[in-house]
């Protein structure tokens, strides 16, 4: 039965339309409760208990939307996208400035320094300019230009030790200085709302949606720029690759406003985004469909090529490489496998996807123990480099991550195992971010 279905049998009751509300609280659903409430009084235009909680929860049914109060939500979200797109030509032009006469790719040795070291944090400090610029509360104001501060120092330091290196520290700082600018962004959205825990997990999840829009984004337009030039090169005219490059550097630079523009509503918290339509559907969906193949994948690597091949990683770095890999993206996949609005699910269906989820967390985590006890004797076979230090503090924070995860699910109530699973998630991210912190301040120390 779906949400608005029980909000609506809840009719009258009033002590069960407030122990039902509650249950959604709990749940880390207000937003999909609000949606419904909207809903109802919509359907429901006199009924007086759905009105005071359209009043309480300052919601609006559709209808009301459509009114002259609608029509200066319209004129807010054109402000949003003028800002957006101003501030998407902006970082564009920044980025073909960055490249200069190198490709555009964030890859020590092959793209100009300005570039590689410069993207991760130059789009963190963009995308805190424009939510800035939409939503100008001292508070908000506050975080962004507090977070907004702690991104530049890390950038010019990443700058003084890596500049002209293309050593395997380089690329260690090419890897994560990104993902410190972007957990820098994820803490300026996340803190100074109620309860961080669940606003950092909404923070994550709108994350996998903005990648998947920008890929959608620079999808469309490599095709657009591969028969630009086919066109040109029909009609006899060949563009430089000076050309091409400065293109395809503004349009990198271009895309990431424009794809949390059309996903994020930056006068909202993480928690009260949408997340019920567009994008987010589809994820949820892609998320359900991926989970058996993974867990067959994963199955294969435990049961069958482990055993078999069991020297491989020991041998060959490239086996571990993939082994991390998919622990990385396993641990995408958890997060985002149980995100958006809980679905009213039958005990049976709840129960499989819990066992499957479970199964994925399990599963990962023997993988993981393997690709440590590889790491170990690698370690202590050949020395320790910069990649070995990394990939060993990876292994240990990923470890701890899934033994988290995996105690909690399986400890948790079953009516409560989804925002359970949330949380622990969201609390563990914060050992990624502080590795990869390190990664970047203490590592060049440590082998310089």
């Amino acid at each position: 039965m779906s949400l608005k279905s029980q909000i609506e049998q809840a009719r009258g009751n009033a002590a069960g339309l407030e122990r039902l509300y509650r249950q959604t609280m709990v749940a880390g659903e207000e937003p999909a409760f609000k949606d419904a409430i909207a809903d109802c009084v919509g359907e429901h235009p006199d009924d007086i208990l759905f009105a005071a909680w359209a009043y309480r929860l300052d919601v609006r049914s559709p209808s009301d939307r459509a009114e002259p109060e609608g029509q200066t939500v319209q004129q807010h979200q054109a402000r949003h996208w003028r800002t957006a797109v101003a501030a998407s030509i902006i970082l564009g032009i920044l980025y073909a400035l960055f490249a200069g006469d190198k490709p555009p790719v964030p890859k020590p040795g092959e793209a100009n320094p300005l570039f590689w070291i410069g993207w991760g944090p130059l789009t963190a400090l963009s995308i805190l300019f424009y939510l800035t610029a939409i939503d100008r509360t001292r508070e908000r104001i506050r975080w962004y230009g507090g977070l907004a501060a702690a991104v530049i120092p890390i950038g010019v330091y990443a700058a003084l030790i890596a500049w002209n290196r293309t050593d395997p520290l380089a690329i260690l700082i090419a890897l994560h200085l990104p993902f410190v600018a972007w957990a820098a962004v994820g803490a300026a959205l996340a803190l100074g709302y109620p309860d961080p825990v669940r606003q950092g997990y909404a923070f994550l999840m709108k994350s996998v949606e903005t990648v998947l829009t920008g890929g959608i984004y620079f999808g469309a337009g490599a095709i657009f720029l591969g028969l630009t030039y086919g066109i040109f090169e029909v009609l006899g005219i060949k563009l430089p690759q000076a050309v091409l490059r400065t293109i395809a550097a503004w349009g990198i630079g271009a895309i990431p406003i424009l794809a949390l523009a059309s996903v994020y509503d930056p006068t909202a918290a993480p928690v009260a985004q949408h997340w019920g339509t567009g994008l987010a559907r589809l994820l949820r969906i892609l998320t359900r469909l991926i989970l058996p193949l993974a867990l067959g994948v994963l199955a294969v690597y435990v049961f069958w090529f482990i055993p078999a091949y069991f020297w491989r990683p020991f041998q060959e770095r490239e086996v571990l490489i993939v082994y991390n890999a998919t622990i990385m993206a396993i641990l995408v996949l958890l997060t985002a496998v149980v995100t958006g609005p809980d679905e009213q699910r039958s005990p049976r269906q709840d129960a499989i996807l819990r066992s499957a989820v479970l199964a994925l967390g399990v599963l990962t985590l023997l993988l993981n123990l393997y690709a440590l006890a590889v790491i170990v004797s690698r370690t202590f076979e050949f020395g320790l480099t910069p990649n070995r230090y990394a990939v060993f503090g990876w292994n240990i924070v990923t470890l701890f991550m899934l033994v988290v995860v995996v105690f909690r699910l399986g400890k948790a109530p079953s009516e409560q195992w989804v925002p359970i699973v949330r949380e622990s998630i969201a609390r563990v991210s914060v050992l990624a971010v502080a590795w990869a912190l390190w990664v970047l301040v203490g590592l060049p120390l440590s082998f310089d």
